[in-house]
């Protein structure tokens, strides 16, 4: 956890930033207590006594003894504790550390990942970048969509830290000229949650991202944010006995959340089957074959379990992401042998996942098989407006009255200042959808239209169905309907979905809205 500081404290801490090396304590007893402690403390004594510390670094005996003599050579001693980044800062700039004394900042540089992963979850972060730069490197969260900045520190504290999170997992190893990759599991406050990262090298360094996973994090597809009309749609699609269903969205759209919860409504009689890289959700009535996707012989080892699965003979295959030939032709394989498979896809839009699979080597022909392509959902998240500290009026008059005319006076938007409840304005996310439910339409028309690769028609067709007849709400109506209720601020939801035209602002359904923050 990070450590509790009070004003005292605080002001301590404000020392040991602007502390100077000549300005820690060089008295010999203090010297020699340090280093009869077997090594190096994770502290350091100022030359006024104070003793900077990472919370839980030393043991209260330990810390007894060095204070006791610390005021006995200079007269005082306060113990303050301090985060390990902020303790690194001040070594970095103390001094350039040997090679021996940069192999004994392992321990240091663990503590480090368990405070920043620990702070991550309580800010309700998705993601943590670390990014390594020339002369510094930088921690941001990701939260409800919107990157913060969180710690800065040196190159080499940096490549320290991306060097500790990849020791976390099993056969991991950071390696900054090449694409590396690390799962791993990490506790905090008693719970367990899964972490997966992912490193690149930059032109002046290494970008590292790792998404955080909460295990046993199940969203019932009811709360996740649908229309009503669109969950019944969705629930339809998974009771066809086969065909692949696809949930696409971009990054961070939430779709490993919406499979999740696709998995956990399925029938416990069923024999259901996932392969993902990594797993993230474990399930009693789900087989999880887990597959490292940049691992040794990976293709093979697919190719080996999709063999096997096929003695397993399961009702449902669920495939954590299409995202190469591989995987999309595990999908094709395995939909075509009748079975029920699920995967997530990256795309824009419902339309946009047919050239996407063909991309990906699919046959476009069999895109037109109304038994092979049951269904597509596409979904974003957008920014929830805090109930406490949202703004009935946008501050520039001309764009609040932009947004009355469409969306009407119960519009709210996101404070910046935020409030005590809310992260900078900002309550939560929630999803705004569109479905595809192809095996819904007994016309035959969708799956006509993608054979002929008319996917603009097809968008038409489908908008022009009404919703209880297999057709969909556009992604905009089920928007709109959240803009109008002042739910989500219409100008960060043009950012992420695009803008709206006056055939997406036509309907107004009370359906439209349910949702979870």
């Amino acid at each position: 956890m990070k450590p509790r500081r009070g004003p005292a404290q605080a002001r301590a801490a404000g020392r040991l930033e602007d502390l100077q090396p000549t300005e820690q304590c060089t008295d010999s007893e203090v010297k020699n207590f340090l280093a009869a402690q077997g090594g190096r403390l994770e502290c350091l004594v100022s030359a006024d006594g104070t003793v900077f510390t990472v919370e839980g670094a030393i043991n209260r005996r330990v810390a007894r003894a060095l204070a006791q003599c610390v005021e006995e050579r200079v007269g005082r001693a306060e113990i303050v504790n301090v985060t390990p980044t902020e303790l690194g800062r001040w070594r970095d700039r103390a001094r350039p550390r040997s090679a021996s004394e940069q192999a004994a900042t392992s321990k240091e540089a663990n503590n480090t990942v368990q405070y920043i992963f620990g702070s991550a979850i309580e800010r309700k972060a998705s993601d943590v970048y670390l990014d390594i730069r020339e002369d510094h490197a930088a921690v941001a969260f990701r939260t409800f969509g919107f990157s913060r900045p969180f710690e800065q520190f040196s190159r080499e504290a940096g490549m320290e830290l991306a060097t500790a999170i990849w020791a976390q997992g099993d056969n991991a190893q950071f390696e900054a000229g090449r694409v590396c990759d690390v799962a791993f599991d990490f506790e905090h406050d008693g719970r367990g949650y899964r972490i997966r990262g992912n490193s690149m090298k930059e032109v002046r360094g290494n970008s590292v991202v790792c998404r955080i996973r909460d295990p046993s994090f199940v969203l019932p597809l009811e709360e996740s944010g649908y229309a009503s009309e669109q969950v019944r749609q969705i629930a339809r699609m998974c009771r066809a006995p086969s065909g692949l269903i696809l949930v696409t969205g971009e990054t961070n759209s939430g779709k490993s959340t919406t499979l999740g919860s696709l998995m956990a409504a399925m029938p416990r009689w069923q024999k259901i089957v996932e392969v993902a890289d990594p797993v993230e959700v474990l399930m009693d009535h789900v087989t999880h074959v887990e597959i490292q996707h940049y691992g040794e012989d990976a293709e093979a080892k697919l190719g080996e379990s999709l063999t096997a699965l096929v003695r397993q003979n399961p009702d449902t295959l669920v495939l954590g992401e299409i995202r190469d030939g591989p995987t999309a032709e595990a999908a094709q394989r395995m939909a075509n042998q009748g079975k029920r498979v699920l995967s997530t896809l990256h795309t824009q839009s419902c339309a946009a996942a047919i050239p996407r699979l063909v991309d990906l080597g699919v046959s476009a022909p069999l895109l037109a098989v109304r038994a092979f392509l049951a269904g597509i959902v596409n979904q974003n998240l957008v920014p929830v407006v805090c109930p406490h500290c949202g703004l009935d009026r946008h501050k520039d008059e001309r764009i609040d009255q932009w947004h009355r005319s469409r969306f009407g006076n119960a519009i709210r938007f996101v404070s910046e200042e935020g409030c005590d409840r809310c992260d900078r304005g900002v309550a939560g996310q929630t999803l705004v959808a569109e479905v595809y439910p192809l095996c819904l339409d007994r016309t035959g028309r969708p799956h006509q239209l993608i054979g002929a690769g008319k996917l603009a028609a097809l968008e038409a067709y489908m908008k022009n169905r009404k919703a209880n007849h297999g057709g969909y709400l556009t992604k905009h109506e089920h928007a709109g309907g959240k803009i109008k209720a002042g739910l989500i601020d219409p100008e960060h939801t043009e950012r992420i979905i695009g803008e709206f035209d006056a055939g997406d602002l036509a309907r107004d359904d009370s359906n439209l809205v349910s949702m979870r923050v």
